[in-house]
């Protein structure tokens, strides 16, 4: 983990008495590997019969090498091994082949029909019960993942329980309403993970993996209420009729339908890919995972859309606030920009700004409330600056448009890009009066320069001006910019020799 130094961590596992217990441990790991193995090919080989099963999933342990081969054991040895150590993807591979196999051997007839608290117990909830007890697979996830917060197969493997539940319920109603109470509480883990370590990419990927089924579970009209007042949800947008959406792959085209075409661009692919759903079982008719044979939830409205993505843009913005160096976040964030653009600047109204000009005033926004903190904050930091260059690019594209750009739009992009060039001309002027009092020429990024960034940065902002502002700009104004280009890369080939000649073809295109 982060902050250990490999010296005390390999002195550690040196010790005699260390070593013992790690001896004794591989000596039960490897017991327990041949004996998953040998029930595995036994319970194959020859399958119990269906009396024989136990649909509740209770095993004794203990005598697992004794007992007849059945799911059960298996499921048991994986959940006992897994617990040690959640990374080796074939246990949990070998525990999903067991799960799939007691839900596609076992009929629901079968199911908790014996017990005396059954009684009265509709088809339907008889029937959810078949499909998988996705609180225990939750839960050892989450056993695992408190374990080894960076596991792959874990987090894998609770993206695809989640996903077998969505896809396996004959209720609807019923099952969408538990659905997105789970997906809730998952977001909520996230929360908890990420205040661990906000940079915990496998987590990230969860949330918008949750995010993206959260949508796919439909609109509204399959809860028939608002989540506020309890009222009947009537918007003039919302959708009346049910259509199949895409296999829950965590894919966010599947529910964007209120997003124009163009801006696909901004969405998230699918985290599950094909193969694995049909490994599982579950029917793909597309090449992107779609599916016919998913149920059929109510799109979601223009509102509830917003309302999701506005939820996830609210938390971009904090993790950044805690942590400027959060790169995921600032990740994600570039992702969302686009879609917070679509509600910005889909007023109905003529007298609505321009898309261009939301664009812009978007862009206005990250700098004012997000970049300029962070840049005098840390700015030596490469994450801030990575940021900042999407939002210059991005918001230069967003300036062009098929009959040129508005005079408005173009004021703005233009006093935007100024205001940066001030900022940042600021920056500099103060990092060199703190850190360098002595031989300017001694300057070096190894020796604690922190302008290296900023240059860049000033650098990219100047360069931008130029291109943007080509056919306005006199002689003299291109002269001054160029100028002033040229100081920042000249000032970059002192601080970081190593990269001399990039900045040299950089000026070269001045």
């Amino acid at each position: 983990m982060h902050g250990q130094k490999r010296a005390e961590y390999k002195a550690r596992l040196l010790h005699p008495d260390t070593r013992a217990k790690l001896g004794s441990k591989a000596q039960q790991w490897n017991h327990l590997s041949e004996e998953l193995l040998k029930q595995r090919r036994r319970l194959f080989s020859s399958p119990p019969p269906l009396s024989d099963i136990d649909t509740r999933g209770k095993a004794n342990e203990g005598n697992a090498a004794a007992a007849a081969p059945s799911p059960e054991v298996l499921l048991a040895l994986t959940e006992k091994m897994l617990s040690v150590n959640p990374d080796p993807s074939h246990l949990w591979n070998i525990r999903r082949e067991m799960l799939v196999y007691l839900i596609q051997t076992v009929p629901p007839s079968a199911i908790n029909t014996t017990d005396d608290d059954q009684e009265g117990v509709d088809n339907d909830s008889s029937a959810k019960s078949s499909i998988l007890d996705i609180e225990v697979e939750l839960k050892l996830t989450a056993h695992c993942l408190q374990r080894n917060p960076k596991s792959y197969s874990a987090w894998f493997h609770r993206k695809w329980a989640l996903v077998y539940f969505m896809n396996g319920s004959t209720s609807q109603q019923e099952h969408w309403t538990t659905m997105k109470s789970i997906l809730q509480s998952e977001l909520e883990l996230c929360v908890q993970f990420l205040q661990l370590d906000e940079r915990n990419f496998h987590c990230w990927n969860f949330r918008r993996f949750v995010v993206g089924l959260l949508g796919s579970s439909g609109g509204s009209d399959v809860t028939t209420t608002s989540e506020n007042d309890g009222e009947v949800n009537n918007d003039d947008d919302e959708p009346t009729t049910t259509s199949a959406v895409d296999n829950f792959s965590g894919s966010w085209s599947a529910w964007m339908h209120q997003i124009e075409e163009e801006d696909k661009e901004a969405w998230m692919g699918p985290q599950i890919s094909q193969n694995a759903c049909r490994a599982v079982g579950m029917s793909t008719g597309s090449k992107d995972g779609s599916s016919d044979a998913i149920k059929s939830t109510t799109p979601l409205s223009k509102r509830e859309l917003e309302k999701i993505i506005m939820n996830e843009w609210d938390f971009s913005t904090a993790k950044i606030q805690d942590n400027f160096s959060n790169g995921s976040a600032f990740h994600y964030r570039s992702k969302l920009l686009p879609l917070v653009l679509e509600f910005r600047s889909s007023g109905d109204s003529a007298s609505s700004p321009s898309e261009a000009y939301e664009a812009i005033s978007l862009a206005r926004d990250e700098w004012d409330v997000i970049l300029l903190d962070a840049i005098f904050t840390e700015p030596d930091d490469q994450t801030i600056w990575f940021y900042h260059r999407f939002i210059v690019t991005w918001a230069r594209r967003n300036t062009v448009v098929v009959d040129g750009a508005d005079a408005e739009v173009t004021e703005e992009f233009e006093g935007l890009l100024y205001d940066m060039v001030d900022s940042i001309q600021e920056l500099i002027d103060e990092e060199k009066e703190d850190s360098f009092e002595g031989n300017t020429q001694d300057r070096h990024e190894s020796k604690g320069a922190k302008c290296k960034w900023a240059y860049l940065g000033m650098h990219l902002v100047l360069s931008t001006l130029l291109e943007f502002k080509s056919n306005e700009l006199d002689d003299e104004d291109k002269i001054e910019l160029r100028e002033r280009a040229k100081e920042c890369l000249d000032e970059l080939m002192r601080i970081d020799p190593d990269r001399r000649e990039r900045y040299q073809i950089l000026e070269s295109k001045l």
